[in-house]
């Protein structure tokens, strides 16, 4: 099943946990998602954490 924003919302109206992983980019997005993780949330810090830029 394929996880979209009305799907969130209905899980957290209804109480439901949602668990995903966070990954920086496209490539490790990829294989979260060959890995069978259900939900992905992409975060924009990958230039503060790893390439050392002030802002995103």
């Amino acid at each position: 099943m394929r996880i979209t924003l009305s799907t969130l919302h209905r899980m957290a109206h209804e109480g439901n946990r949602i668990a995903m992983l966070t990954c920086y980019d496209a490539s490790f997005a990829v294989l979260l998602e060959s890995a069978g993780v259900e939900c992905v949330l992409v975060g924009d810090s990958l230039g503060n954490v790893l390439q050392g830029h002030e802002t995103t």
